[in-house]
């Protein structure tokens, strides 16, 4: 049986033991996940409460995704070039970090749109913007991450993509996939109107993904096609079935974690 958790804080938001139960019940197995509130002050105590826990395993969330690295004794190059780890595993005593944002999101978004390569422009710089960015960088797509500062770019340590203040983007701007990396639409707001974007850069083909989940459909979701319109949910579920991967060398059940999320939405993904 393995034992798993989510750290952060706060946490009651998590979805994590949701996904993770209904892998494990469509596995079969007796694994276990649960949820524990970590605070910045008690992070330097992981080691410890991995080890009361019997964890081997722990995926992590805000705000402890960068912080938690120097109590790691591996990171994966993926991770280290973002400067971010969601996933940890423990194997003997070795605590290792892995970021399955940037494996996850990909899954999504070519399993949803294949694999062709395109022009994308990203919004926002944070984090998230670092995996998707990677992400997309690693699949060989022209990708421009736009942000509304220029220093916000020194997060990056990366050159293998184009910079742009979001005051720039021309209204005649050509793009194949535009992505929202940013929180705003969590509360109904548009990034369009928020960040004064020009919607003529949004073609009757573009792809447009939201990495937000709730609501299902953001503003921002509007301005595209239906058929070319993705939300953020496919992105969580898929991380959530890499990091059990790497715990356990093991293919995760995502149609059986993508139904139970779901229902929890009330029958909308």
């Amino acid at each position: 049986m393995g034992r798993y958790a989510v750290i952060g804080h706060p946490i009651g938001h998590t979805l994590s033991p949701l996904i993770h139960q209904a892998n494990f019940e469509a596995k079969g197995t007796s694994d276990e996940y649960k949820a524990l509130d970590i605070s910045p002050d008690q992070l330097k105590f992981i080691r410890e409460i991995a080890e009361e826990e019997l964890l081997d395993g722990f995926n992590v969330t805000i705000p402890h995704k960068e912080s938690i690295m120097e109590f790691l004794d591996d990171v994966d190059d993926g991770a280290k070039l973002i400067g971010a780890v969601n996933t940890v595993s423990v194997v003997k005593g070795v605590f290792k970090g892995y970021n399955t944002d940037i494996s996850g999101y990909m899954n999504a978004f070519t399993g949803r749109f294949g694999e062709k390569k395109r022009r994308v422009l990203i919004i926002g710089a944070g984090g998230a913007a670092k995996a998707v960015q990677k992400a997309h960088s690693d699949h060989g797509d022209d990708v421009t991450v736009a942000a509304r500062h220029r220093e916000s770019f020194s997060r990056f340590n990366t050159e293998d993509f184009s910079r742009l203040l979001i005051s720039d983007i021309q209204a005649d701007a050509q793009y194949d996939a535009i992505i929202n990396a940013t929180p705003v639409g969590m509360k109904h707001e548009d990034v369009f109107s928020v960040m004064g974007i020009p919607r003529s850069i949004v073609k009757d083909g573009t792809i447009g993904m939201d990495l937000i989940y709730q609501p299902e459909t953001t503003p921002f979701l509007t301005h595209f096609n239906e058929e070319k319109a993705m939300n953020g949910l496919p992105m969580l579920v898929s991380q959530a079935m890499d990091a059990y991967t790497i715990w356990t060398g093991k293919a995760g059940d995502y149609a059986a974690a993508n139904k139970k999320c779901k229902e929890y939405f009330g029958g909308k993904s």
